[in-house]
């Protein structure tokens, strides 16, 4: 027990959001086309929550506009902007969430290391992420669109700095 204690402890010192700056370099050689439209999935305690990932794909798509970050045909594009939010009701009430924003390929790539060669699945080109905890349903929603505003934001910034115009 002590030793969750001081591990839960060393947790909430940290930060909840992961830096993506050494990622930046990955978004260099993309076009808008390659882009698809962010999309959203929200889950609470493993069922998915579809009302509450159409608010947040309305929050991506806005800010996506707003951050004037141009995307491709989905039947075309080649590069998922997957938010990600699990969350789980504790014993107390209070839930607790995972928040991801991953830029990943959609399709299978050829990945060459060395002398050997492998297929790689939902590569990932970017990524961001954060945990934390609320104390009901609703501060849930709000967190998540929120979340939305403040991860879709990060991408933009980076997306900026290697495509400027």
């Amino acid at each position: 027990m002590r030793r969750a204690l001081l591990t839960l402890t060393a947790l909430t010192t940290l930060s909840g959001t992961a830096g993506a700056d050494h990622q930046q370099g990955n978004l260099r050689t993309l076009t808008a086309a390659d882009l698809c439209p962010p999309i959203s999935y929200v889950y609470v305690d493993d069922e998915e929550q579809e009302d509450l990932a159409v608010e947040v794909d309305e929050q991506l798509a806005r800010y996506a506009t707003l951050y004037a970050i141009p995307y491709g045909d989905p039947k075309t594009c080649t590069v998922a902007q997957v938010f990600t939010i699990d969350a789980f009701e504790g014993r107390d009430g209070r839930y607790l969430y995972a928040v991801d924003l991953d830029i990943e390929l959609v399709k299978d790539a050829q990945v060459t290391l060395g002398t050997r060669r492998l297929t790689a699945s939902h590569l990932q080109l970017w990524s961001t992420s954060g945990y934390g905890s609320v104390p009901d349903a609703d501060a849930l929603a709000e967190m998540a669109t929120t979340s939305a505003r403040d991860y879709y934001e990060e991408f933009a910034l980076d997306w900026k700095a290697t495509h400027p115009k």
